[in-house]
């Protein structure tokens, strides 16, 4: 599996709507996470696994957990994965 597309709103750290254009990479099968502490890394890496299995890296975090404290009440929270 290639992830083409990750689109995460009001989850984790991410307050608003994000997108990642994993094509944008190129045709190259790796690439790196890379970022300071804090960052968002790891909650990228669960926001694949929450779109995939429902649940975060390492079954550590609640689903209900995941919701951005600092999202605007209006907005849902939600992974979309291509």
């Amino acid at each position: 599996m290639k992830p083409l597309k990750l689109v995460l709103q009001a989850f984790g750290p991410f307050a608003k709507t994000e997108c990642i254009d994993f094509t944008a990479l190129g045709h190259n099968p790796l690439f790196l996470i890379n970022g300071p502490t804090g960052a968002g890394k790891s909650s990228l890496l669960d926001a694949i696994c929450f779109a995939l299995f429902g649940e975060t890296t390492g079954a550590e975090r609640e689903a209900a957990q995941m919701r951005c404290d600092h999202a605007e009440d209006s907005l849902i929270t939600e992974v979309i994965l291509d």
